[in-house]
């Protein structure tokens, strides 16, 4: 059985050494974060896209340049076609960015603020259950241990189910600083808390130039954590 076991490890160490999936996913995510914020600058007139700045063309242009910027970085990753023809600049970013201030603010309000600071609460407390639940789950592991322990001692039982107990437990730990449940609830609160405070200065912006700047502050808001999510992968700045 321990034998069958580290083949196994073998096997899927070389699959993770080949394929590196998870580069592909992380630096994936880093890419479709980079896009995200990009695109909600330009649909909704943030900065370097200030509404009257320049002509639409020229911001296109920036825009498209920018776009290809993040191409450049993931053109190494295998990664999927997308499944239906389009363009970068969607119609239904061309019609927010022709709205009115308020009509833009709504949709930054709605489509981008309320949406991500819903999921960072909810991200949050699903990491925050999660760690939770592992810890318990070591402690019971090890109570475990020490009775089985004792019961070796008096000679109740036979075999090393202290050392079992103890690699359950190196695993379960080596699980956890993997997943880094309680640093990303921590990251994530701090993250949705910040978004509520972005949230109830949206309607004091007034005109289009603290409006650009208002969207550049608040997109910082994101790029902090996504920083900081970046950096513990060792994922490449994009």
């Amino acid at each position: 059985m321990a034998a069958c076991c580290f083949v196994a490890a073998l096997i899927v160490e070389l699959y993770l050494y080949r394929g590196k999936p998870e580069r592909t996913w992380y630096e994936g995510r880093a890419a479709a974060e980079s896009v995200k914020t990009l695109s909600w600058r330009f649909a909704v007139g943030g900065e370097p896209f200030n509404i009257g700045s320049s002509s639409d063309a020229k911001l296109a242009d920036l825009f498209l340049e920018q776009l290809k910027a993040l191409f450049d970085v993931i053109k190494d990753l295998d990664l999927t076609p997308p499944d239906s023809s389009g363009e970068q600049i969607t119609q239904r970013m061309r019609d927010i960015r022709a709205s009115s201030l308020a009509g833009r603010k709504a949709a930054y309000d709605r489509g981008r603020v309320e949406d991500q600071q819903t999921w960072y609460s909810r991200k949050a407390m699903w990491n925050k259950r999660r760690a939770a639940r592992w810890t318990i789950a070591m402690l019971v592991v090890e109570i475990a241990g020490v009775v089985a322990g004792i019961l070796k001692a008096v000679g109740s039982i036979e075999g090393d189910l202290l050392i079992l107990s103890g690699v359950i437990v190196a695993t379960m730990t080596a699980w956890l600083q993997t997943k880094q449940h309680r640093t990303l609830a921590t990251a994530y609160t701090v993250t949705a808390l910040e978004l509520a405070s972005v949230r109830s200065k949206i309607a004091y912006q007034q005109n289009e130039a603290d409006w650009a700047k208002f969207v550049g502050d608040a997109e910082e808001a994101f790029s902090r954590e996504h920083t900081l999510w970046k950096a513990s992968r060792g994922v490449q700045s994009i």
